[in-house]
């Protein structure tokens, strides 16, 4: 029930039994390792789930959206209540069944999905399509989820463990670069109503996919944004980047991972995921990036 209530916009914990104890998760340590993982990734979520909270304020969109509202066109969706979408870019089908070892989830028609491990908020190069009904081995430590086509998810790199002590210094961009999306990135200092003073930053993240993909960072509001770096990890079909452009410089590459993470700024390609990482100091102002995939022969290389 911790793993489901990760995702819900209000998310407290409160129990008893009835001999008049309370149940805390400290108090069986076989299974607090579970419910401390699956509380660490929603704080690492915080960056996506507060910007659905300021578009359902302003919009009224739903946080969780039912199947069938959507994808109003799939029949299929409309007897399912035990799935839905987390804004518009993940599908979460948390096992709710005691004992389960499979978890059924149907994926609606109309776009692609791909696993996500919220382990290490990675995206998996496994591809399902939409329409069909995909069977994930699951045990207890398992939150099956999917990314769809386009999706645009801000998690924070940083392991924040107090949202009234802790900000997001380092933010990971997860982009799935099949379908031009976009995205708008929320903050404010999260006490006060400066917000309607002006005193907030909306980043708007644009990503077009085609030959090369771009992806296009335009900023609103007066907000001091509290990030220092951001990685971008982008997901794609196509093969190794040619180049990458960050604001009109051309990033570094980097052949082994050791040497990116160990580098302020540059890009790596991850060949088992075809995940291209970016990363690269807080920019202030509008800017784009830019990912070649023009294919080059030996001689050229």
């Amino acid at each position: 029930w911790v793993q489901c209530g990760i995702f819900m916009p209000r998310f407290s914990i409160h129990s008893c039994n009835t001999d008049n104890t309370v149940t805390e998760p400290w108090m069986y340590l076989e299974y607090t390792h579970f419910i401390r993982d699956a509380i660490k990734f929603r704080y690492r979520l915080f960056p996506y789930m507060y910007s659905l909270m300021m578009r359902s304020h302003s919009s009224g969109d739903m946080i969780m959206t039912p199947l069938m509202a959507a994808f109003p066109s799939d029949d299929s969706c409309y007897d399912i209540d035990d799935i839905y979408l987390l804004g518009d870019s993940l599908l979460v089908a948390n096992v709710l069944d005691k004992g389960a070892d499979m978890r059924k989830v149907y994926l609606p028609k109309g776009s692609n999905y791909y696993g996500f491990s919220y382990e290490n908020d990675r995206v998996s190069l496994d591809k399902f399509e939409g329409g069909a009904t995909a069977e994930i081995p699951v045990d207890l430590e398992s939150i099956p989820l999917f990314v769809v086509s386009g999706a645009i998810i801000p998690i924070a790199k940083n392991q924040m463990m107090n949202l009234s002590k802790d900000d997001v210094n380092s933010l990971r961009i997860i982009c799935v670069a099949d379908k031009s999306s976009a995205f708008d990135y929320y903050e404010d200092d999260g006490i006060t109503l400066d917000y309607k003073k002006g005193i907030y930053r909306r980043t708007h993240i644009d990503m077009q996919v085609g030959d090369a993909t771009t992806i296009s960072f335009s900023y609103e509001g007066e907000y001091k944004s509290t990030i220092e770096d951001i990685e971008l990890a982008v997901t794609s079909d196509n093969n190794c980047p040619h180049t990458v452009v960050v604001d009109g410089r051309e990033s570094e590459h980097y052949l082994r991972q050791k040497d990116y993470e160990q580098a302020e700024e540059g890009w790596y390609y991850d060949i088992e995921s075809h995940t291209t990482l970016i990363r690269h100091p807080y920019i202030t102002s509008n800017y784009t990036v830019a990912i070649n995939y023009n294919s080059m022969d030996m001689l050229g290389m």
